[in-house]
């Protein structure tokens, strides 16, 4: 081969550090969490207020969710399991997001990968919070609950994106 014609793998070298040069910071974590609170909020409407309003929305399956609390020798209630499913969307999903986003489609633009994230993440909330109801309150509850979790991906990774960036690793 001539030296003119490019090697393949250190083009992807190359490729793949320059897009390295983005670091988990204080900073990142701090925005990704802010991010991570207005996504919660901007997500209740949809997983709440909606059904709630359509006479749909029962209280027992966070009741039911906070029942991991009993580990620690709290008793399962509402506020509890409204607690940490606040701390899951505060702190928890938003940093698991800053680790792994940077492996989640699509490419570009970068900020959709929230989307992604979340609705991977939906899949284990649907059977923790899965109604004890009929047919028409389980469609809506999944209908609902893919929805609020779209805008929370969406909130998240667009803020993520725009104030601190989604952070890529070198593989």
């Amino acid at each position: 081969m001539s030296q003119e014609t490019p090697n393949p793998a250190t083009a992807v070298e190359q490729q793949v550090g320059e897009a390295a040069d983005y670091e988990i910071t204080g900073n990142v974590i701090l925005t990704a969490m802010a991010s991570g609170f207005v996504g919660t909020v901007l997500m209740l409407p949809v997983l709440v207020g909606i059904p709630e309003l359509l006479g749909l929305f029962t209280t027992e399956p966070i009741t039911r969710f906070a029942g991991m609390a009993a580990f620690f020798g709290y008793e399962p209630t509402l506020a509890l399991g409204a607690f940490l499913f606040g701390i899951g969307g505060v702190i928890v999903l938003p940093v698991t997001f800053v680790v792994v986003g940077a492996f989640l489609p699509p490419e570009s633009p970068k900020y959709l990968r929230g989307v992604s994230f979340a609705t991977l993440y939906w899949v284990g909330f649907v059977p923790a919070f899965w109604p004890a109801a009929d047919a028409f309150v389980i469609l809506s509850f999944l209908v609902f609950s893919l929805l609020a979790h779209w805008v929370y991906g969406l909130s998240l990774g667009y803020l993520l994106d725009l104030f601190a960036d989604i952070p890529q690793h070198e593989v």
